[in-house]
């Protein structure tokens, strides 16, 4: 039985990963503005802008590069704290930990997401960030915690 999310991979994508690697260009900067590889990238970024309806979007290598570049680019780095699930992917805690922050745990609710009264509870001085990460198909509560964000002056990723 295929994995999760298979059933979206199908002829095209399959034709468009082969592509690249039979470029035998398997990174962005290997070989500057080659086409063959370099025109892919930046084509996934500019659709990904698009229909996101942002003006820029950067493709990374996986999930924790993509917390750790919103931490990095937010400002986030030693001393700060961000607070996170207890319930969560290793992803999320070690993206703080990579960028110099300190993780710290808050409580889920019944559907193992963050809980909005505990993170309120857990904010401090050095709270710089909450990152709610949706659990286990289960969406987080992002209308509270974007109200306690904007309430505290914190980053809500």
């Amino acid at each position: 039985m295929p994995g999760p999310g298979m059933e979206l991979v199908g002829e095209e994508e399959i034709r468009e990963v082969m592509d690249v690697l039979r470029s035998g260009y398997l990174y962005r900067y290997q070989v500057g503005q080659d086409a063959r590889f370099q025109g892919k990238v930046l084509k996934l970024e500019q659709e990904m802008a698009r229909r996101s309806q942002v003006r820029h979007a950067l493709a990374v290598n996986s999930g924790t590069t993509a917390l750790l570049a919103a931490l990095v680019g937010l400002g986030v780095g030693p001393g700060d704290e961000v607070i996170v699930p207890g319930f969560t992917f290793v992803a999320s805690i070690s993206s703080i930990v990579y960028a110099g922050a300190v993780p710290v745990l808050a409580e889920v609710d019944r559907t193992l997401n963050l809980d909005p009264e505990d993170v309120e509870d857990k904010i401090t001085p050095r709270t710089k960030a909450i990152m709610a990460v949706h659990m286990m198909g289960n969406p987080a509560r992002l209308d509270e915690l974007s109200a306690i964000a904007a309430e505290h002056d914190l980053f809500l990723i």
